[in-house]
């Protein structure tokens, strides 16, 4: 186990920072979902945006992690490439 590991496995004990950690967690999860969605579909983030009908720049702030997108966005994204959106919720 690394220092980082160590030092996370420390920190999770802390409620409050368990708690940030998974809401960033789940940013990465969803930037990643969107990432690897766009290079399936073969394209740039600039035609990725014309196809969804969304700003190049709200495609990059989702891939990065800086932004999540709302349901509604992702329902768009979902439609507007043929795919169904699907939500669960899973044991911990």
């Amino acid at each position: 186990m690394t220092n980082l590991e160590k030092r996370l496995n420390k920190e999770q004990e802390d409620k409050e920072f368990k708690q940030l950690y998974e809401e960033e967690q789940m940013k990465i999860e969803i930037a990643n979902i969107l990432f690897d969605l766009r290079e399936k579909e073969g394209l740039n983030q600039t035609q990725f945006a014309k196809k969804v009908k969304k700003s190049r720049s709200s495609i990059i702030r989702m891939e990065r992690g800086i932004t999540e997108p709302s349901i509604s966005m992702l329902e768009d994204i979902a439609t507007a490439l043929g795919k169904k959106l699907e939500i669960k919720f899973v044991d911990k």
